[in-house]
């Protein structure tokens, strides 16, 4: 298992390890971040917080929508205290600049008026 720290806007690291996509990866409570390999290290697709119930399929269904743009790899951070994972979110978000935004309000201003 590889282990990644990523930064968020706050600077402070965050380790994430990677895991096989035909593993168990989603049945654990945390941050998944799904990447693609880039020049300089791994871009960020897609993220998604992983509620750790049995029959949470969000977790699914970003993985396959971040594949069709790319991304290879998925990267997990165990984190059970609902809080804290969104207040990881919002900084990782932040600081990663993801393709696609996990909150809503984190899109450009043009990108909300054309939809």
């Amino acid at each position: 298992m590889e282990r990644v720290n990523f930064c968020g806007r706050s600077g402070r690291p965050v380790a994430f390890s990677r895991m096989a996509s035909d593993s168990a990866w989603a049945r654990r409570p945390g941050l998944a971040l799904f990447a693609a390999r880039d020049t300089y290290g791994w871009r960020i697709i897609r993220m998604v917080e992983m509620t750790g119930r049995m029959h949470d399929v969000q977790p699914f269904w970003a993985e396959l929508d971040a594949q069709r743009y790319g991304a290879s790899a998925i990267f997990v951070h165990d984190e059970t205290d609902f809080e804290v994972r969104r207040a990881l979110m919002s900084d990782l978000e932040a600081g990663l600049s993801p393709v696609f935004p996990a909150f809503t309000g984190a899109q450009p201003e043009s990108l909300r008026l054309a939809a």
